[in-house]
């Protein structure tokens, strides 16, 4: 059965065709520019500060913590934004203003304290947009249509990180100093995704539907199903997380014996993941749309798994690659499902509220998370930290297992 023509639609469903329209046009154009900023703060901010500025653990842990303490803050952010009436999209065009002054600061200082001050902070503005973008996404696509609307942009934004890794790479090897030309490149980024994101049409949040951050955080407790959900991806991204940083470090640090140049560690750790991403991503949008939330979930968790289980058990080149792409497979998918999980189970004017404490608890997981990783790395190896996060992963997988018949589900 064909689909109506824009003329016979009613009103209210000829309004959201155009929403939608809008939504996905602005948000391809803002995918390429965010791809290089997760390229750059994923692996160039914490490759320069290991070999430019030669930063203790200490920093490093902080530097690769840096996304998910801004992810602590966005119940405020949200309750702020909806405070003030504003628009989601404006606000959040305004954080990645914020977030491109900040990288101008990160590009011309020389200290090292004030580089991770200002690495730190500019990522912090940055992720203040998660939930304000996924309540606009809820509101301008219909629900059988987010996940595949979602699998361009996706994909839009790993082709550039693809791009801008092999740059990257090959400009750090003719000098560490050329992280400058990376920074400027990133500060000009930010600024375009700030100027995309303004255009995607919004209607300002209310305070009556978001609540304050304690009414959000009661969530968890209140609702029961969403709050066994958190715990078990609290375990699952602990196990996840606490591996990422200690990559770098497995394949920069001399000490354990591979010493990767930086052209190969961007070409394993952003190109093959985000090349995985890009073949998959199209397939998780019609996973997510069409398959239980609990199937697909588990799936993607098996694939981190196995990646953890390829890369820190050798130093060959063909396996560590191997390993990367099923991180990638599962980074496709874990992309989606972890912007949108909340659609499955939170009523419709509930869903920003929802999604900023499922941030709130990534930040909190992903701060904790690099600090175990280094704590265990510094007393054992990087198989230690490989071992830890294998556990904990596979006792998420049965925590999930455990809900998948529970009824809300089934809507």
């Amino acid at each position: 059965m064909k689909p109506p023509k824009p003329s016979s639609l009613s009103p209210q469903a000829s309004a959201l065709s155009h929403r939608a329209a809008a939504t996905y046009r602005n948000d391809v154009l803002r995918a390429p520019f965010y791809g290089i900023l997760e390229a750059g703060w994923s692996t160039f901010a914490l490759l320069i500060a290991i070999r430019h500025f030669g930063a203790p653990e200490s920093y490093k842990a902080f530097i690769a913590a840096a996304w998910p303490i801004g992810f602590l803050l966005t119940p405020l952010t949200l309750y702020f934004v909806a405070k003030r009436r504003f628009r989601p999209s404006l606000a959040s065009a305004c954080m990645f203003a914020l977030a491109a002054l900040l990288m101008v600061g990160a590009t011309v200082v020389q200290s090292l304290t004030i580089f991770t001050v200002f690495i730190i902070t500019s990522q912090m503005a940055t992720v203040q947009q998660g939930p304000l973008m996924i309540q606009i996404y809820a509101e301008n696509y219909p629900a059988s249509e987010r996940g595949s609307r979602m699998t361009t942009p996706f994909i839009l934004t790993a082709l550039s990180m693809i791009l801008f890794s092999l740059l990257g790479g090959w400009l750090l090897d003719l000098s560490i100093n050329t992280y400058h030309i990376l920074f400027v490149i990133m500060v000009l980024s930010a600024a375009a995704c700030g100027w995309a994101t303004n255009r995607i049409p919004s209607t300002p949040l209310s305070t009556e539907h978001v609540g304050n951050p304690w009414q959000n955080f009661s969530l968890i407790w209140k609702d029961k199903l969403f709050g066994y959900l958190l715990g078990s991806w609290m375990l699952l991204g602990l196990g996840n997380l606490i591996t990422m940083p200690i990559r770098v470090e497995y394949l920069a640090n001399p000490k354990f014996g591979i010493n990767a140049d930086n052209a190969t560690i961007a070409f394993l750790l952003v190109v093959v993941p985000a090349a995985a991403r890009i073949l998959s991503t199209k397939l998780w949008g019609c996973l997510f749309d069409k398959l239980h939330f609990i199937t697909t979930r588990n799936l993607l968790n098996a694939f981190f798994l196995l990646g953890i289980v390829g890369f820190f058990f050798t130093k060959n080149i063909y396996v560590l690659t191997f390993a990367m792409i099923l991180v990638g497979l599962a980074t496709g998918g874990g992309k989606i499902i972890w912007s949108l999980w909340v659609t499955k189970i939170a009523p419709h004017e509930k869903i920003s509220s929802y999604m900023s404490i499922h941030m709130a608890l990534t930040g909190f997981r992903g701060t904790l998370a690099p600090f175990i990783g280094y704590w265990i790395l510094s007393n054992s190896a990087p198989k230690g930290v490989a071992f830890v996060g294998m556990i904990l992963i596979g006792v998420s997988i049965v925590l999930f297992e455990c809900v998948r018949h529970h009824k809300r589900f089934e809507r």
